[in-house]
């Protein structure tokens, strides 16, 4: 699914598997030996109205939730349990790319969008993406650049 989308858009992604779990920002970083601001991480949301946000951060940061609820205008926002993750993503979590998602508004903190090139989820927890930033910015649904992060 991924690797045809990659090819289809004339993408210059590569998605490469590992024999490690990496399946964690923290995990996939020491698994290729870089540092954890090489890592991307896509996150699924849920606003209190059901409707879906991916917010992709670098792999040190966490969430702002208030941000969040604010630049989308809902009363609420939560972590996507794991089966809604692969339900509306088609991706299990762990491996969920920045790209290749349909229909769903996605986030991309201003963190994420200062770097050129980042790894991240490759559609499995044992795969991953390096993918340059101008292309997950270029091939993402709704996007918009936002301060998500604490």
């Amino acid at each position: 699914m991924l690797e045809d989308f990659i090819k289809t858009n004339k993408l210059s992604a590569k998605v490469f598997p590992l024999t490690k779990d990496v399946s964690t920002s923290y995990k996939a970083a020491a698994a290729l030996g870089l540092g954890i601001d090489s890592i991307a991480k896509s996150i699924l949301l849920m606003t209190s109205e059901k409707e879906p946000i991916l917010v992709i951060l670098l792999g040190k940061d966490k969430i702002d939730f208030q941000k969040v609820k604010k630049i989308v205008g809902a009363k609420d926002v939560l972590l996507a349990e794991p089966e809604e993750v692969l339900e509306i993503t088609g991706y299990e979590v762990g491996g969920v790319p920045p790209i290749s998602i349909y229909g769903i508004r996605t986030l991309v903190d201003k963190g994420v969008a200062e770097k050129e090139e980042v790894v991240c989820g490759g559609g499995t927890p044992e795969k991953l993406m390096r993918i340059k930033v101008h292309e997950i910015l270029e091939f993402g649904e709704e996007i918009s650049i936002e301060n998500v992060r604490k």
